[in-house]
């Protein structure tokens, strides 16, 4: 329908040229050539990524590197994932320590013989007993490695959270980057369309179009107003989800149009072909945290079990005990022991709840792996698909488009192609190049799915496609 209702535009654009220039006997070739070269040229200032709104808005640029920086030093829910994990190893420190010692003290409150309340005499009643709780079976080196392990679940689960939000802030910044592309382009669409629909205005109050055409002009000036207000929308909605992802004051103004740098010659050179899927999974059993954390919680299970059998041993309960006046002899000193009786209770249903759980983690780790293996496959197999897509046609149908866009001005002129051909090439020539920005978009979120699945990042800026990385801890940068 929009390619039906294009050819109308392009009809009526070359109608009201011609109607306008019938009272000159002798038009000069070069204004034509200007004047129907004029689409071919605001078509073509989609090199400017910003719109009009973006323009009179400041203007802040950022590279991706000082993005994820700050991403590393602001962002709010990764301050609160470290806060999280300084709370469970303050557990350890606690785990490993001692019970408190237990005093008993028993003072008689009236002393028969004496008559006398609370008498601390020799003729009163006291006892003082004090007692140490010992904890056997290693139960403290036991809770310590439980500890131990909570603190390591809770430090992957760090590096999980800062591997989907670098990915997030990676597309992102792609999203805005191509996205203000497609928009500065669809501005230079609706500059020459509202001329031509101003054209056809002209040349229906002279009669020359009918007004069901005109109509038709101003609705496809509509929907590409809207197509092109939709795109802004969304630019903002990732304007805003960067904002949140990095919390810095700078950015936070909303008359403020962040403007992501990309650095061209790492996306055009990045290529998928080095890399193969037996090396990347064993990247990815290295470094994807979501995978380790499940390890750790395998050995949590293994610890606890320790622990429980550990917890089936009764604790000992020994100190000394001083009485006066309360047994045979004046001065009475002695030595306490408590220790629990395992009859009824040893820990059973915490043991056997222990063994299940492991039973319990080992599937999930089978399971997480599968999952992995298949995420990576099918994120290398998608991003190899999107790249060479991209590789196939950058330099091909747009640049053909491109170069035979002045050549098809000149034939329309001299009439050697008909109006359905020259609004064929044109409304062609417009959708390559959105979609085309599109494709690039879709190319470095693919790519970020390798990087994402993979969990470490394979293809960022300044690495090799061999798989080296600073970051040997899990995530993504």
């Amino acid at each position: 329908m929009i390619k039906k209702v294009l050819a109308f535009l392009i009809l009526v654009w070359a109608t009201g040229q011609t109607v306008s220039q019938q009272p000159e006997p002798s038009p000069k070739p070069e204004n034509e050539a200007q004047g129907s070269g004029e689409i071919l040229q605001v078509e073509n200032r989609a090199t400017s990524n910003l719109s009009n709104e973006d323009k009179e808005r400041t203007q802040i640029r950022i590279e991706l590197a000082k993005a994820e920086e700050l991403l590393w030093k602001n962002n709010l829910l990764l301050l609160a994932s470290k806060f999280n994990i300084d709370a469970k190893k303050a557990g350890i420190e606690q785990a490993g320590l001692y019970a408190n010692p237990n005093i008993f003290i028993d003072q008689s409150i009236f002393a028969e013989p004496t008559q006398r309340y609370f008498d601390f005499s020799r003729s009163g009643q006291t006892v003082v007993q004090i007692q140490q709780v010992f904890l056997l079976g290693g139960k403290i080196d036991k809770r310590v490695r439980v500890a131990e392990l909570t603190a390591k679940m809770s430090e992957q689960e760090f590096y999980d959270l800062a591997r989907a939000l670098i990915t997030k802030l990676r597309r992102t910044f792609y999203f805005i980057h191509y996205y203000r592309e497609a928009i500065a382009f669809y501005d230079g669409s609706l500059a020459a369309l509202e001329k031509t629909v101003s054209s056809a205005d002209l040349a229906y109050k002279r009669r020359a179009v009918l007004q069901s055409e005109v109509l038709r002009l101003k609705a496809l000036l509509f929907f590409l107003r809207k197509e092109r207000e939709d795109l802004r929308i969304k630019v903002l909605e990732k304007e805003a989800d960067l904002r949140v992802l990095l919390n810095e004051d700078a950015y936070k103004a909303p008359d403020v149009a962040i403007v992501p740098v990309l650095d061209v010659d790492f996306v055009e050179k990045l290529t998928l072909d080095e890399l193969k899927l037996e090396n990347i999974l064993s990247k990815a059993r290295e470094y994807r945290p979501d995978l380790k954390k499940a390890v750790q919680a395998l050995r949590y299970e293994e610890a606890n079990l320790e622990l429980q059998h550990a917890n089936a041993i009764p604790d000992l309960a020994f100190g000394p005990m001083y009485n006066r006046g309360g047994t045979a002899f004046q001065n009475y000193w002695g030595v306490t022991a408590q220790l629990n009786i395992p009859i009824f209770d040893r820990n059973q249903g915490n043991i056997k709840a222990a063994e299940r759980s492991i039973l319990v983690r080992k599937q999930e780790l089978k399971n997480l792996i599968l999952e992995v293996e298949n995420d990576v496959n099918v994120a290398l197999a998608t991003a190899k698909a999107k790249d060479g897509l991209y590789r196939r046609f950058r330099n091909t149908y747009t640049k053909d488009y491109s170069d035979l866009a002045q050549d098809m001005i000149l034939s329309y002129e001299k009439r050697y192609i008909s109006i359905l051909e020259f609004a064929d090439f044109f409304e062609t020539y417009r959708s390559s190049i959105v979609e085309m920005l599109r494709l690039q978009t879709d190319r470095m979120e693919a790519i970020e799915g390798v990087n994402y699945s993979v969990g470490t990042g394979l293809l960022i800026p300044g690495s090799k496609n061999t798989g080296a990385s600073g970051n040997t801890q899990g995530g993504s940068k």
